[in-house]
Parts: C-alpha cells; structure tokens; sequence
C-alpha cells in the first residue's frame, strides 16, 4: 500500500535532510494548487451482508469485511473559548460498498498486496497489526471503483470492544477512476461479529478535474446517527512557504527525520454519484483555526515509496487549535504510531519532489478545552517540503457521550 513518502522529496545524502533539498523552480502558489487538484469521499462505512469469521483451525485469524458506503458530511464550527471544537455528523443514503479480507498478522510482517500474513490468531486485548487483501470498492452503478491494499492496527477498548484504523492504496482505478492515484483512511469500530463501522476518507488525485467539482451537489439528507457516544470531527492541514521544515538528527549524527508544521483549517466536503455525469466530489476550505507542530521519524535511507514498497513512518503530533483572534483553545496530542509514504509525480510540475501519506493514531491527552479527550486520529496527505506546502485531511473519532463535540451537545441529535 501506499504511504507517506518524505524521503523522496530531500537529498538524503547529508546530515542536513531538509536544507539540502534542491530549490524548486515552481511556486509555492503553483504547487498549492496543483496539490488541490483532488477529490474527497467522506464516507461512512457500516457492516452489510456477506461478512464473516476466518478461522485457522479454532483459531479466529481474519474476517471477511463487507461494507455499505454512506454519504457522510462532518461540518465543523469555528472553535471559540466557549465552545471548544464542535461539529455535526450528517449520514446519507447509501452510494457503495467495500468488500475485502482483513487478516491478523505479526508486528514484523512486510506487508504486500499479494502476501497473506502467516494464520495469526486474534487477541482482543492487545494491539494487532493487519492487512486489508483482495479490496474491491464499488462507487455508485456505472462502474467506478477500484481495488485497493492496506494495512492497520487494533486498538482494545478498557470496557472491551476494538478501535480499528488503517491506511489503504488505491492500486487499480476503474470507470472514472481509472489511472488515477489515491489513498484511502479507516478510522471505527473493528467487531468479530459484525465487521467495521466508522468514517472512510478516500482522497484521489484528480489532476484533470474528471471528478471534482465546483457545483452544488445533492444536500446529505440526514438519516438516523448509529453512533450516539461519538462525534467526528475533521480538518484541512495547508503549510505556508513560511512554515518550519527543519532536520531531526540522531544520537549518530545522521538524519531520523524532520520536524514540520501547518496550519489547521476548516475543511467540508460533499460527494454524490446522482445526477449529471454521476461520480463527482466537492470540497470547501474554510478559516485558519490553529496550527500543527509534528515530529516526523522516518528512515532516510529506506528504498522504494511505490504502491509495492511504501516507506513507513510514525509522528507525534500537536494540533494547537485557536479562536479567530488567535486565543488559544486547547490542544491535542497524538501519537501517529504507523503510517505509509509513497512518491507522487505531480501532473503540471515535472521533476517536483512530492509525497503522499497516510497515518493513523491515538489521542494521547488534550489540554484547555480539550482535556480529558479520548479519540483516534487519521491523516490522508500529499505534501511538497520545496517550497513547503501541503493539502491534508485529518479525521478525528471523539469519545464524547455528553455530546460535548457535537453541535446538538444536549444529547437529543444532530
């Protein structure tokens, strides 16, 4: 599957990583907007017919994982000191299904599309790696999809149950997605008995605008919420030419990683296979409400950063969020505990280092507004480090049975 890709865009010949990267001869404005030429699927996924168990023996070491894909549209508010972060979740009518082979495997196993994991059998009370085989995502019925590849991690709830999030590569676009590139991001519930449930953010680059779009499409109805204790809240991150990019160095003397920051946006999006033309997606950049400091540990030296090889990489986070004169919140802290980086040729900038990722992990702590928060974090990017900018989705599944995220906070809806 496909992954974040830092090292394919810094000369890692140095000990200075970030400072040796070659200058551009495009614009930060040029490559910003080349960057943006994406479509966005928020969807929401809920077990459908045909999932099941698979057992080794009377060992449980996968599931079968057959998925119903929603419309699904998270609108954030503008954080104030009174209010903290708040969105409401909107699920709309059905618009396709996922169907794949999700297989437990050990911590150290390479993961390739074409490579079952050794039988592993399920714990539900500790942290397990696994891989998403055999993906067939189908979009709307005029034959758009693709087939994917991904891998993700476990994560063992106190009270019991499993928190799943996981990264995926689009490796074979079909109908309107045909030769286009994307990842794709999990972040639910993981149940033995039912399959996932939660937010899956598909971004496909779309340097053609074959499906994004800048008309008004169909409005979300606004169906009945599955999930009454959880809010999901999502933001746009965009880096400024301005913004640090500086190397990590190790206890060596060479290169670990970078150290990187972005701004936090507003972000929306809307998606539909209705109507003129059928697939299409749309998205709207909203306000600056606050930054992120990242610390980003990868191997400088690792090969590949293709759809067969992805280069891993894990983060530590903080999203410092702030008010619209600047005041300060709260933050988050999250640990980006697995993450895959793949090269990205830019359509319009030839030669452009440029790198897509995703990541995924747990909320650490919060502060301010944000203390006590409980949540799993996704981060569906592409970003450039010369110039330095970034167009990136983050997904965030909140804890939140007091409806404290959530726009309707007194429990009675969205």
């Amino acid at each position: 599957m496909q992954g974040n890709q830092i090292v394919s865009s810094i000369d890692v010949s140095t000990a200075t990583a970030a400072q040796a990267a070659p200058a551009s001869s495009y614009s930060a404005d040029v490559i910003q907007r080349l960057l943006d030429r994406a479509a966005y699927f928020q969807l929401y996924s809920s077990p459908a017919p045909g999932g099941h168990l698979i057992r080794n023996g009377d060992n449980i070491v996968g599931q079968v994982v057959c998925e119903r894909l929603r419309r699904f549209e998270v609108v954030m508010q503008p954080p104030t000191s009174k209010r903290g972060l708040r969105a409401s979740n909107i699920l709309g009518d059905e618009i396709g299904t996922f169907n794949s082979r999700w297989l437990f495997c050990p911590d150290g196993f390479e993961a390739l599309p074409d490579c079952e994991p050794p039988p592993t059998r399920f714990d539900p009370v500790k942290r397990q790696r696994f891989v998403m085989i055999e993906g067939e995502c189908r979009l709307g019925d005029k034959g758009d999809g693709f087939r994917g590849f991904g891998t993700g991690t476990t994560f063992p709830l106190s009270g019991g149950g499993l928190l799943a999030a996981a990264v995926g590569n689009v490796m074979e676009g079909r109908g309107r997605l045909e030769g286009l590139v994307g990842t794709y991001t999990y972040c639910g519930t993981l149940s033995p008995a039912e399959g996932f449930r939660g937010s899956l953010m598909l971004r496909v680059i779309d340097p053609q605008g074959i499906i994004q779009t800048t008309r008004t499409l169909r409005a979300v109805d606004g169906e009945r919420w599955p999930e009454r204790d959880v809010t999901y809240l999502m933001f746009r991150g965009q880096a400024k030419e301005t913004d640090k990019v500086t190397p990590l160095v190790g206890d060596n003397g060479k290169p670990s990683g970078l150290n990187v920051a972005q701004q936090l946006r507003l972000f929306q999006t809307n998606s539909d296979v209705r109507g003129r033309g059928g697939l299409h997606s749309s998205s709207h950049i909203g306000p600056v409400i606050g930054e992120i400091d990242a610390q980003i540990i990868f191997n400088p030296a690792a090969p590949g950063g293709d759809a067969l090889n992805p280069i891993p990489y894990t983060a530590f986070d903080e999203y410092k969020f702030t008010d619209r004169k600047g005041h300060s919140i709260g933050s988050l802290f999250i640990d980006e505990g697995e993450g895959r980086t793949f090269n990205l040729e830019v359509v319009g900038a030839p030669g452009q280092p440029t790198i897509r990722f995703g990541g995924f992990g747990p909320i650490l702590r919060g502060t301010g507004e944000l203390e006590g928060a409980e949540g799993l974090m996704t981060d569906n990017s592409v970003v450039s480090f010369t110039p330095h900018v970034s167009a990136s989705v983050y997904v965030i599944r909140m804890k939140d049975p007091e409806g404290r995220y959530r726009v309707n906070g007194d429990g009675r809806g969205y």
